[in-house]
């Protein structure tokens, strides 16, 4: 997109050539769930909810093939008029982790998230680039998958919160050795506490000498605090997952301890998105590292969108204990694997009229996040369109 042309004016009556130093005391930086990125995304690119006119934008780090990141990218920073003050803004995000997202905006003075370097905001999309170098700085605003109450980090209480939409999940396998199509909440709970036989999952005494395991996120992630909360795990729990590469090595995820490779454990990748990139591999004749042995099977929870890259990859798509993923059957309640989401504002930021700004126009359930979600296609459900409610991922949902 073209520079705004009142941001340039503006550039140039300063004198420099920098436009992110032009606009530095204008600079919000957000965080928070990678499930609900695209989103969020939406909503920033509209003309008139955070910017006056459809702003400039760079992308750092998205998708698994080299394409563009888009709204897939974990780094973004937004150029632009803000709407509501009329002046020039910078919007940097760094989808972190919703966990991680809370952390940074409630311990706001204390706690820094990574961001683009200024330098590098050049209206481009970088695809996989991982942005060098990135800054330090503390975070605005966060957008998290479940109430703090249901967070790692409950203290401090952040005051100024607001529900914004329904964020979703769902289960995959890999090709491994399990060829199922469902999954259920015993067979998850095992896997996690330690290496389910491949005969848990099949019924199938013989099926003892190869494994399922589970890959997911780390405790970063909203999505894992839903899915540990949705299948009675726990969502403090310590679990056993292994993360593993596109082409199905099993990675080793602490480098050496006694001189062994550890290769599960309470480990998860950081993006959504490179998880489902690895849940394409086939696994029948891989080594297994964990356990030893050739050949095992993988099943993975991820938010909707990253669900579609990873059945794009090969992953396939599973019920959960018997009930397919779909608006409908979220709506009415039968598909309980989903969360609520919110956005936060720190508390250091009550009195900046900017982030406010900005929050109460991305909170608006008329013009803001909420008014651009489908309804499908990973981008969440509109608060409107529910016929259920539920208080957070320990509770069932309960038919209005």
């Amino acid at each position: 997109m073209k520079l705004n042309k009142s941001i340039l004016a503006a550039v140039l009556s300063l004198g420099v050539v920098s436009l992110a130093s032009a606009v530095t005391t204008n600079t919000v930086y957000m965080t928070g769930s990678t499930a609900f990125r695209s989103s969020v995304y939406s909503a920033i690119i509209a003309p008139g909810v955070v910017f006056t006119a459809a702003p400039q934008y760079t992308v750092f780090q998205g998708g698994s093939t080299g394409s563009n990141a888009g709204n897939g990218g974990n780094y973004m920073a937004f150029v632009g008029t803000q709407q509501g003050t009329g002046t020039p803004l910078i919007l940097q995000c760094h989808w972190s982790g919703s966990e991680a997202g809370v952390l940074d905006v409630a311990s706001n003075s204390v706690v820094t998230e990574s961001f683009m370097d200024p330098s590098l905001i050049d209206g481009n999309d970088h695809g996989t680039n991982i942005p060098s170098p990135t800054v330090s700085h503390n975070v605005d605003l966060a957008m998290a998958d479940a109430k703090q109450a249901y967070s790692r980090t409950t203290k401090p209480v952040v005051s100024t919160n607001a529900f914004v939409g329904i964020v979703t999940f769902t289960w995959v396998r890999n090709p491994g050795w399990w060829t199922g199509s469902n999954v259920t909440d015993s067979q998850i709970r095992q896997s996690l506490s330690g290496f389910a036989p491949l005969a848990v999952f099949t019924g199938n005494a013989a099926d003892t000498g190869s494994y399922v395991y589970v890959t997911g996120r780390d405790y970063s992630s909203g999505t894992r605090v839903n899915t540990f909360g949705d299948t009675g795990f726990g969502i403090l729990g310590s679990c056993y997952q292994i993360e593993m590469s596109s082409a199905g090595v099993m990675s080793t995820n602490v480098p050496y301890q006694g001189g062994s490779a550890v290769y599960y454990g309470d480990f998860g990748f950081s993006s959504g998105g490179t998880e489902a990139a690895s849940l394409g591999a086939v696994t029948t004749n891989a080594t297994d590292n964990a356990l030893g042995g050739t050949g095992f099977s993988v099943i993975g929870y991820l938010g909707r969108g990253d669900a579609n890259t990873a059945t794009n990859a090969g992953a396939i798509e599973l019920t959960y204990n018997g009930v397919p993923f779909s608006t409908n059957n979220i709506i009415e309640g039968t598909y309980p694997f989903w969360g609520n989401e919110y956005i936060l504002q720190a508390n250091a930021d009550a009195g900046n009229t900017t982030v406010t700004n900005i929050y109460g126009n991305l909170k608006n359930t008329s013009t803001g996040i909420n008014h651009f979600l489908d309804d499908s296609s990973g981008k969440g459900i509109k608060i409107g369109s529910m016929h259920t409610t539920r208080n957070g991922p320990v509770t069932d949902p309960v038919h209005n």
